[in-house]
């Protein structure tokens, strides 16, 4: 197994294809990227932007190209020694009719051979024997009327009800109600044909197709004018239309029903994506077969699990993807770890794709003196949102009852038939709150359980969720004790095997619940200093010492080392340099308190009335102007571009956090006086932006060295680090899709030509050059790429060496130092920290004896030859320090 040094990240879609990788190799190369880590390649929905809502497991993305194109791509990474980490989604499928698997299940319900691949329940109370299709703007009847659905007819396809892109088959028994109005001269020719077909309902999918096939074959001999007239007909007759509908295998409904009843799981609340019971062994076979031929072809070498916590039991799933791709393929799982838990020891992957890194990378940034102070602040702006983590138990509970009802349900549903409540005292109402309760309680995502009684983890974790549901419930004392109850071992088999069924089960949904109620709605509630409101972070915590770090990054190295250091993704809540911006708010925590001060006066009487609330209320105004602040353009010039952006991205906000705005009842005079107040803020007439950019600029100033101090951390504590797409300069973005806007790579391969060319002329030069050209983030791209040349040369001494605390003589926050050691080898980092409040204060950090004393600066290539270093002198050319021995 070869371990990558570096792993860049490609948002493969239309518009970047693997032609488009193709051309950058060069510079990738150039940049010492050691392994490609691609997005979904297997074949999505239409347009796919992202590439999770696959359609089909058996082949790529036509619209990325070719099996060639990949492979004649991966041919050329190879000699340069660059891998490729491919990111799979076991978890879910697009439900769409051109999903191959689900288009049979839609066309013949129970009786489809993929009818158990997706997690549905067939035996739902209000959805009997069929599939809910939740994707109506309105109801059935309306949509009908409004000439939004209605019946075609193509030759090679057959009947379908048509729905904007979507085409849903009619299921061939319905046919039968067609034959008179659509084939009155064939009818008795085609009956006995359709009689055959439908009496071969079950057969296997490959057969089904070809009978299917001839059936059609022999349907398209008829005239087609009057299969025309046909549906004409019975377009016009509203009973019969209706009774075509009732007998297809699935039903179609407005969107909104599934706030109140589902039965499909799907991908957090999201209707489009349907789960796959992966846990079954012909699903998981299937599912993987196209990936693993991949994988033997030497065309990809390791493996990134999408939301492995959607599976039914991922210790089971990680054992049979380890036994398909054996020991050498690279395996990490998407994982969010909360403060309070710890990757499954016993798991046989390599790590996770890294937001416990952004985390911890992300606290220690911060200063938490200045951020004590923030809180003070935001607590007098916004009193109602002192308790973080009353907040997010109200929100997911909330979530729980709104978005995800049908799930809780099904949930106690299941609990029953599985028989576990046997005290007949019990009532349903009561039991079902005690169970939402509980989950909103659960303190982590979910936990893997596979026996009982608990592991001691898992034991703890449980415990701490029921602790704070009988506090904040003890109405509900006794429902709670019989879940409670669930959790522990019975002596009897059968009854152990089915609470762990129903344990498992219930372990699907935590996790989607927590995300719902935490990254999709708290993080845009709980707003003093939103860079904290971060996929793997929490914002009830701002800063940690540097002690702490050192801690975390040893531990780290001693579980995790093989673990993706990401400080951006896809899926993080805003652009890594964005993040750092918000982040210096705390150094300059008094200068913050006099400006908002300033900002919310000067703005006033830009706020408009929206009932009996003035748009924006503080809580959302508080949030914009932070997000202002890391998102404002690097050369300070307000653009039509940045304006649009910011508007689209507030939008986002306001629904996210479901106080004044949803997704589903958008509040659209409140989100338009919103948008008002920001062509107010960004209006050159405005005082908003002379008051504002001054202190940008100053945050500028800082967040340019903080911004190398975080990659310099990325790229050489414990981990391999991971580039997202484009993050070798600034990353300013929003949120998705703000994200995944097109990376210009011709301005980066340019600038990676100048900075090869300005190295080889003169080390003065090349510092000059990085520091006039910062605006577009020349710095974070020239220690990028050297340390990451390093790496390449060094992989091993950051893989396996050492992590060394290097403890300053003096305050805990102004410089944080490491050593990384393997044997002989050795490198020192030396990091500025507390920018601020440190500037010219002298700081010392002593060289232990059995380390060299003569070094390098890998950035400046002075020499320092000392067993103490003046901290002041390391950062005298160049603001960040990484020392080789000479």
């Amino acid at each position: 197994m070869i371990i990558p040094s570096c792993t860049y990240r490609i948002q493969f879609n239309p518009r970047f294809t693997f032609n488009h990788l193709a051309e950058i190799i060069d510079y990738l190369e150039e940049l010492g990227v050691t392994a490609i880590y691609a997005s979904p390649i297997l074949q999505p929905a239409r347009g796919s932007e992202h590439g999770y809502d696959g359609i089909d497991t058996s082949r790529l993305n036509p619209e990325l190209g070719t099996f060639e194109n990949l492979k004649a791509l991966c041919e050329e990474l190879k000699p340069r020694g660059i891998g490729w980490i491919q990111d799979i989604v076991p978890n879910h499928l697009a439900f769409n009719t051109t999903n191959v698997w689900l288009r049979d299940v839609l066309e013949r319900g129970m009786n489809s051979s993929f009818s158990d691949y997706f997690d549905i329940d067939w035996e739902h109370p209000q959805i009997h024997h069929k599939l809910m299709a939740p994707f109506l703007e309105t109801s059935l009847e309306e949509t009908i009327d409004q000439g939004k659905l209605a019946l075609f007819y193509e030759p090679d396809k057959g009947f379908y009800f048509s729905f904007y892109n979507q085409q849903y088959p009619l299921c061939f028994e319905s046919y039968t109600q067609l034959l008179s109005l659509c084939f009155q001269e064939k009818k008795e020719e085609i009956k006995p044909g359709l009689d055959s077909l439908i009496s071969q309902i079950k057969t296997g999918y490959d057969n089904w197709q070809q009978l299917k096939k001839n059936f059609l074959d022999q349907l398209s001999r008829s005239p087609f004018k009057g299969v025309q007239d046909g549906i004409i007909k019975l377009s016009k007759d509203r009973p019969a239309l209706l009774q075509l509908f009732a007998s297809q295998h699935y039903v179609l409904c407005a969107h909104t029903e599934s706030h109140k009843y589902i039965n499909y799981r799907r991908f957090f609340n999201v209707n489009g994506l349907i789960c796959l019971c992966i846990e079954k062994e012909k699903v998981f076979d299937d599912y993987h077969r196209y990936i693993h031929e991949l994988y033997e072809q030497g065309i990809i070498q390791g493996l990134r699990i999408d939301h492995i916590d959607g599976l039914r039991n991922p210790h089971e799933y990680i054992r049979r993807l380890r036994k398909l791709f054996g020991e050498d393929c690279y395996i990490i799982v998407e994982k969010i770890l909360d403060v309070k838990e710890e990757l499954p020891a016993s798991m046989a992957i390599h790590g996770t794709s890294g937001y416990e890194f952004l985390s911890y990378i992300n606290q220690v940034i911060t200063d938490r003196k200045g951020s004590e102070k923030l809180l003070a602040i935001y607590n007098e702006y916004v009193p109602e949102n002192r308790n973080y983590q009353d907040i997010v138990f109200n929100n997911k509970l909330a979530n729980f009852d709104t978005y995800l009802h049908g799930e809780w349900d099904n949930m106690i549903r299941y609990l029953l038939s599985l028989n576990l409540v046997e005290n007949e005292e019990i009532k349903i109402p009561p039991l079902k709150l005690a169970l939402g309760v509980f989950m909103a309680a659960f303190p982590v995502y979910r936990v893997y359980i596979e026996q009982l009684p608990l592991d001691i983890n898992d034991e703890r974790l449980v415990v701490e969720a029921f602790v704070f549901a009988f506090k904040r419930y003890p109405e509900l004392k006794c429902e709670l004790t019989l879940l409670r109850s669930l959790f522990e071992p019975h002596p009897d088999e059968d009854r152990n095997s089915r609470r762990l069924l129903f344990i498992q089960r219930l372990m699907q949904f935590t996790g989607p619940l927590a995300a719902k109620g935490i990254e999709d709605t708290t993080f845009y509630q709980y707003n003093p200093l939103i860079s904290h409101n971060e996929v793997g972070d929490q914002p009830c915590v701002l800063g940690i010492p540097v002690r702490e770090f050192h801690e975390k990054m040893q531990d780290r190295q001693q579980r995790n080392s093989l673990s993706m250091n990401c400080t951006s993704t896809h899926d993080t809540k805003r652009g890594e340099d964005n993040r750092i911006r918000i982040n210096i708010i705390s150094e300059f925590a008094e200068e913050w308190s006099v400006l908002v001060a300033e900002w919310q006066k000067l703005n006033e009487p830009y706020r408009k009335q929206v009932n009996e609330l003035r748009a924006p209320i503080v809580n959302d105004e508080y949030f914009l102007y932070q997000a202002i602040i890391g998102g404002f353009p690097e050369d300070l010039i307000v653009n039509e571009e940045f304006i649009q952006r910011t508007k689209k991205y507030f939008i986002k906000v306001l629904r996210e956090s479901k106080f004044m705005s949803d997704h589903v009842k958008p509040n659209i005079p409140y989100e338009e006086a919103c948008i008002a107040f920001i062509d107010h803020l960004f209006n050159s007439e405005h005082g908003f932006l002379p008051t504002l950019i001054p202190f940008v600029k100053k945050i500028i100033r800082y967040s340019n060295i903080y911004t190398m101090v975080q990659v310099i951390i990325k790229t050489t504590a414990p981990g391999i680090p991971d580039i997202y797409q484009g993050c070798e300069l600034w990353d300013l973005s929003y949120v998705d899709p703000d994200n995944r806007r097109p990376v210009n790579f011709e301005l980066r391969r340019e600038l990676l030509g100048q900075l090869k060319q300005k190295e080889q002329e003169k080390i003065d030069y090349l510092l000059e050059w990085a520091s006039n050209n910062y605006e577009i983030g020349t710095q974070k791209l020239l220690v990028t790429k050297k340390i990451l040349s390093l790496r390449k040369q060094h992989n091993r001494l950051f893989i396996e060496g050492d992590y060394i605390p290097v403890y300053s003589e003096g305050s805990d926050r102004v410089v944080i130092a490491y050593f990384r050691r393997l044997w002989e080898q050795w490198l020192l980092v030396v990091l500025p920290l507390g920018l601020v409040a440190n500037t010219g204060k002298e700081l010392r950090i002593k060289i232990p004896d059995e380390a060299p004393q003569k070094w390098r600066n890998l950035f400046t290539r002075e020499k320092v030859n000392s067993d103490s270093l003046d901290v002041r002198l390391l950062f005298n050319k160049f603001p960040v320090a990484v020392l080789e021995p000479y």
